[in-house]
Order: structure tokens, then sequence, then C-alpha cells
């Protein structure tokens, strides 16, 4: 791996989770990986057999202490005036009440309709301050992580959009999100993690 490189940028550039990479490789999720550490990238397939082997469910939340290299080298959100909460394995994240209120009841429906929880795939994967969204812009700039979009345009900042953890996740907004206001759209049609309120609940 190269300097700067996380599970997280590794995964992402590989289009897989972080759960799947860190389990393929028998490490934690919020393992710090150290520059010339080898690490190997799964098919889908094998990802889904190591996920498997480990006894861990899709869409199922992280191991207690565990944290998403999604905000790696940042913390959550700090709660903002005026936004709503969702829970998350790392405590409640943000977004615009609407939103909010939107994806806690999808959420609801998921987990009644198919027993899968929908959550952010870290801390950093719902609502981002401005600050946050240049530090992650900044890391893709130097080639040291996946793609982000410029500060001040990021659906992040407006506490519309979430990153989801899983593909699961992902296939049952797919199937369901659309009444609760939540939907892929095309500013990010290669990222299957990134959903956007477009409102309607």
């Amino acid at each position: 791996m190269q300097p700067g490189e996380t599970l997280w940028s590794i995964s992402v550039a590989n289009n897989l989770t972080t759960r799947t990479v860190a389990v393929f490789n028998g490490l934690s999720e919020d393992a710090h990986l150290i520059a010339g550490q080898t690490i190997q990238v799964p098919t889908v397939e094998e990802g889904a057999a190591a996920l498997a082997a480990a006894g861990i469910t899709p869409g199922s939340p992280p191991s207690a202490g565990s944290s998403s290299a999604a905000g790696s080298g940042g913390t959550s959100a700090a709660p903002a005036y005026g936004l709503g909460s969702i829970p998350s394995p790392w405590g409640d994240l943000y977004l615009d009440p609407a939103a909010a209120n939107a994806w806690n009841a999808m959420r609801q429906a998921s987990l009644a309709q198919y027993g899968i929880d929908l959550y952010p795939d870290g801390p950093l994967s719902a609502y981002r301050t401005y600050e946050q969204q240049a530090q992650l812009y900044d890391l893709y700039l130097s080639g040291q992580g996946p793609l982000a979009a410029p500060p001040g345009t990021s659906a992040h900042e407006r506490g519309v959009a979430v990153d989801v953890a899983e593909p699961v996740m992902r296939q049952i907004i797919d199937e369901i999100g659309a009444q609760y206001g939540w939907a892929k759209t095309a500013d990010a049609p290669h990222e299957w993690w990134h959903v956007v309120y477009v409102g309607g609940y």
C-alpha cells in the first residue's frame, strides 16, 4: 500500500466495503495501515465468503468499538443547530430535519420488511461541515483519498446525503427509497454507496 492509504480508500477504489476488505485481511475495520503493508483486495465473491466465514451478516452493524475508515482522520460532525439526527454505530449523525425524518422512517421500513438496518458507513458519512469536506477533497487531490466533491458543492454539506455501509442497503433504498424521498442521483453515478434525499416525504 502507498503512504496515506486507508482501508476505506482501498475499499472505495475497488467498489467494496471497508468491512469486507478488513475481514478478508484479518483486520479490524478501524485498523491503521502502515506504508508498505500488503493488503489483499478480494473479488466480490471472495469478500462475501470471508464475511460468511466470519459469521458476519451483510447489513449488520460493525462490532462494538470499531469505526469505519470513512471517517478516518476526522470525527463525526458536531450537531449543528436545527439538524435532525439519525442513529448509527458511531452514535447519532445528522441530516436536514426533513431528510432525517424520512431516513428514520425508511430505516424502520427496511428493518420491518427485510430485517436489514440502514446506517451510514462512518462518522463522516452523513452531514459534513465545509471544513470536513475540504479535508476529504484535499486527500482526493493528493491521491490519498477517493473521489470527493469540492467543498461548498457536496450534498453532505447540506445534510441531504448518506453514504451507506453495505451494497444490500443500497439495494433496499433502490426498492423502497422513492416513497421516502431517498434516491440514487446522477451526481455520483459510480458511487453505489451514495444516496441523496430529493424530498417529497
